[in-house]
């Protein structure tokens, strides 16, 4: 029993430290030095797969980025044509050999409309409209940025065209005419629309413009003008294809290439390679086929593709394909993707890596471990020693420790010195205590509980009269997110959610009140009084919006869905304090102002924003940022009337053409609240084409609709009543 008893006696914390790290440094570095060793093979595949996926998803992107403003402005342009604003008819009065001042100020219009686009989107080449009587109307970048227009009119003017230059406003001068036999209704973006419904973007194969002689493909789409069909295309050089394909953000590795091709394979976007480095190499190879590029690693990843049965179930399917193959004694891994153009095309990206540029990082990953493992147990040793005297320090160190703990400090991270057995009774009881402490900090606002201990007070039932500025957060859309997760995946999905919102609100000296399933409540002002605290919510808030934008292009890359949140902030006077029973107490707010801040939250739906504030905020910090004024409503559980306010950003940073919008939009808004209902509606006209959807805008126009058929009451000023959330 006695050798027992000895057996038991704490050893020195020296050799207790000493023995520990060094064993335990010791261990796990060989650990991880076998596990690397055994699953190389299978990293060296997990890597790849990773990184061919994230390689083809970023390809996707930025091609959807090259291809989609051309879809969208094709749709935009469509738009305009039914409006009859792309009409021809006056661009081709007129016999052929003359100008009138009627085809100047025609040719003069389409220019206005159409100029911008070729600005704005460089990747467009030309603009075309033409119709089914043979009529066309030509805008063509040139080299050296000059821009030209070519005007036809078959069926008057025969073979005869009439060519302009055109300055940087539109203006057409210079003309010309010349003898040139196009026929807009042969081509095969004409063609190609045979048979398809008006409003569908329709894409050619690759062709030779018949202009520039350069290769390149073609969107258009058509439409009825008064009983005469009209087409409008966009041309892409496929030069610019290979520009995007060759550019420093679609590599993923210092070797790797990336390249888009045809149904057939034909590349019209030539991958990073030594072979094409000037104008001419790449002008020659476009539209080559693969064993015609003749790069040995393309022809061995096509063979590969040929033969491999999972490959070609997925090319057929049109899904995503990996795969590695062997070329001039190298292991590389290819990828290949399809991507849409429209509804009937759909082009190939494809992405190669070498083996070598994934082992490179795995072999040095292997040294570092080895030298960091010397490096650690020869450090440990002389760690150990220094450790070990740190904890015979004085008992006052123990009791400022504990001094900390008590005012809920809790970076209590000085070293104590003592014995082993000391040290070990201490802490324990201090673990448990700083355990409990930490608990308790994440169900209540640390900040309230730091004030009661700072006064030496408990909490007791009360509160005060504050003006704070109170917000409310909610997911859009939660109840469908929520059911297709399981419960763990919701649960930690929504972990890290919160954890970023409570974080950067805490960061602008917010008290988070608390959170109601997905929503949070928070407010600014109390227990700590804020100078600015308007400002500061709502900077705060775009804050939050800001790394929500980026958090949730992260969660979609990991499979999971974004969580697009709304906020409502209000300003105004409540009662904040402990609120509750006896032996349940709540630091909280209460009041009308914690009541519009919900609404507003709510209203966000409505009018299809995300930030709403109302009157009393916008007025606390209006010169720091730039607003639209919304609404003037009476929302549910109130009966005063109150302005609501959308946040557009920070003064100064807002593009001109948002806060153009937001002035549009205020114009016809001040026209409705007159009860010029006709003449909102006619500010509101177009507003949509040159701004893009706006619900809000909707809303104000179908308001004025209803308004012109049942007028308001006398003395109407234009606030409308919420009657629910």
């Amino acid at each position: 029993m006695r050798k027992i008893f000895r057996a038991s006696q704490p050893i020195t914390i020296r050799f207790s430290l000493l023995r520990s790290f060094m064993l335990l440094i010791l261990i796990s570095s060989l650990t991880v030095l076998l596990l690397t060793t055994i699953r190389a093979r299978r990293t060296e595949k997990e890597l790849s797969e990773k990184l061919i996926n994230e390689g083809t998803e970023q390809a996707t992107q930025e091609l959807d980025r090259f291809f989609q403003p051309v879809d969208k402005n094709t749709l935009i342009a469509a738009r305009w044509g039914l409006a009859g604003k792309l009409n021809l008819a006056e661009v081709v009065t007129g016999p052929p050999g003359q100008i009138t001042q009627k085809q100047l100020g025609a040719a003069t219009r389409i220019n206005s409309l159409l100029l911008p686009l070729m600005q704005f989107f460089p990747e467009m080449s030309s603009l075309q409209v033409a119709n089914a009587r043979g009529d066309g109307f030509l805008i063509i970048r040139l080299d050296g940025g000059r821009i030209r227009n070519r005007v036809v009119h078959r069926e008057g003017w025969g073979t005869q065209t009439l060519w302009f230059d055109v300055d940087q406003q539109g203006r057409p001068h210079s003309p010309k005419w010349q003898e040139v036999d196009y026929e807009p209704r042969g081509r095969a973006w004409y063609t190609g629309l045979k048979g398809l419904p008006a409003g569908e973007v329709f894409w050619t194969d690759p062709y030779i413009f018949f202009t520039t002689r350069d290769l390149g493909i073609t969107a258009s789409v058509k439409w009825d003008d008064g009983g005469l069909e009209y087409v409008f295309a966009v041309d892409v050089l496929l030069k610019s294809i290979t520009a995007f394909t060759q550019h420093a953000s679609t590599q993923l590795s210092k070797n790797s290439q990336t390249a888009v091709y045809t149904k057939t394979w034909k590349v019209v976007g030539l991958p990073r390679h030594q072979k094409f480095r000037d104008p001419e190499s790449i002008r020659l190879a476009l539209l080559c086929s693969v064993e015609e590029l003749k790069i040995p690693e393309l022809h061995a990843a096509l063979k590969e593709g040929e033969s491999n049965q999972k490959v070609i179930k997925a090319l057929k399917e049109l899904r995503k394909a990996i795969f590695s193959f062997d070329s001039q004694g190298e292991t590389w891994w290819a990828g290949v993707t399809a991507y849409p153009l429209g509804k009937r095309r759909h082009l190939w990206i494809g992405i190669l890596v070498p083996n070598y540029d994934l082992l490179e990082g795995i072999s040095q990953l292997r040294l570092y471990l080895l030298a960091a493992t010397v490096v650690a147990l020869l450090a440990a040793l002389g760690y150990s020693f220094l450790l070990a005297r740190s904890y015979s320090r004085p008992l006052e160190a123990l009791a400022a420790q504990s001094r900390r703990i008590r005012d809920l400090d809790f970076q209590t991270d000085v070293k104590i010195e003592a014995k082993l057995q000391e040290f070990k009774q201490l802490e324990e009881a201090q673990a448990q205590a700083l355990a409990a402490l930490q608990s308790f900090s994440r169900y209540v606002p640390i900040e309230v509980v730091k004030e009661l201990v700072a006064k030496g007070e408990v909490a007791r039932i009360g509160g005060r009269t504050e003006t704070l500025t109170i917000l409310f957060t909610d997911i859009a859309g939660f109840t469908s997110i929520s059911e297709a997760m399981s419960p763990e995946a919701l649960t930690n999905h929504m972990a890290e959610y919160f954890q970023a919102m409570i974080d950067t609100l805490h960061r602008h000296g917010a008290t988070v009140d608390k959170m109601v399933g997905d929503a949070i409540v928070a407010f600014w002002g109390a227990p700590t009084p804020i100078p600015d605290q308007a400002a500061t919510a709502v900077h705060a808030v775009l804050e939050t919006m800001s790394r929500l934008d980026n958090l949730n292009g992260e969660w979609r890359a990991r499979g999971l869905p974004a969580l697009p949140t709304r906020f409502g902030l209000a300003t105004g006077p409540v009662v904040v304090g402990n609120i509750g029973a006896r032996t349940r107490l709540a630091y909280t707010v209460l009041g009308d102002t914690v009541n519009l801040a919900s609404r507003l939250e709510g209203l966000n739906k409505v009018y299809g924003t995300t930030l709403l504030v109302d009157a009393a905020t916008r007025d606390a910090c209006s010169p720091q940022f730039a607003w639209r004024h919304l609404d003037r409503i009476i929302v549910a559980g109130r009966t005063e009337p109150t302005d609501i306010f959308q946040v557009l950003g920070e003064a100064g940073m807002v593009p001109h053409q948002v806060l153009a919008a937001a002035a549009r939009y205020e114009g016809a808004w001040d026209r409705y609240r007159g009860g010029d209902f006709a003449g909102a509606i006619a500010a509101l006209d177009g507003f949509e084409s040159e701004f893009g959807p706006d619900p809000a805008g909707q809303r104000l126009r179908e308001r004025c609709e209803a308004y012109l058929n049942q007028p308001p009451a006398d003395g109407w000023d234009g606030t409308s009543q919420m009657t629910s959330k």
